[in-house]
């Protein structure tokens, strides 16, 4: 169910962790909501984590996370505006069929799609991003253009195309969430959040 605000942009988060997914790419992406909830004294952000089975999810550093659903749930999509695919190492083996097809059923039910580090390809295996300009890890953008020459893929580090939020991975989740949060919640909100994660430059999306 699509709760987005007024302005159409997201508020409410489901991130569907990979194997291999890259840690500081989901912390980037998870952290600004949190702070600024904090900053804003009310719970405006809302966020899931969800992984194919369920169960915890191995980063690419080794470390593991827990996850609140599956994607079999129910109650994995509800209320989520937009469905971010975490992505990280050796990408093309972490993909698998089931999860897939679960993305195609998440845009027939007009959940905004997004993907941090290399999530982008997974989308654009899945036909999702076709059309779209969209932001992958620097390492994959080569790949990316020559596989699925059908999607735009950006140099920028953070790309927002309509309902499509994907960004390249590392600290730039950090610069694409400040983007909505400035949009949503004011300048101030964004550059307070930067404050407190001593984050000097907001990095700006380049069309």
């Amino acid at each position: 169910m699509n709760t987005s605000t007024k302005s159409g942009l997201p508020t409410r988060f489901g991130f569907l962790l990979l194997n291999d997914f890259t840690l500081i790419s989901l912390s980037s992406a998870v952290e600004p909501l949190r702070m600024a909830n904090r900053i804003v004294g009310r719970d405006y952000y809302a966020w899931k984590i969800i992984s194919e089975t369920g169960e915890a999810v191995s980063a690419s550093d080794g470390l593991s996370v827990n996850v609140d659903y599956g994607i079999d749930s129910e109650d994995a999509l509800d209320s989520v505006d937009v469905l971010i695919v975490c992505g990280g190492r050796r990408i093309e083996k972490n993909m698998s069929k089931p999860v897939l097809k679960w993305l195609k059923t998440v845009n027939q039910q007009r959940v905004g799609l997004g993907a941090i580090c290399t999530g982008s390809y997974i989308l654009a295996e899945a036909g999702l991003l076709d059309g779209y300009r969209c932001s992958i890890h620097w390492e994959n953008m080569a790949a990316l253009s020559d596989l699925f020459p059908n999607v735009a893929v950006s140099r920028s580090v953070f790309t927002i195309d309509r309902n499509r939020y994907t960004s390249s991975g590392g600290t730039t989740p950090v610069d694409m969430m400040l983007h909505l949060i400035a949009l949503q919640c004011g300048a101030e909100i964004s550059a307070g959040i930067a404050e407190q994660f001593i984050y000097e430059r907001i990095r700006r999306c380049r069309h």
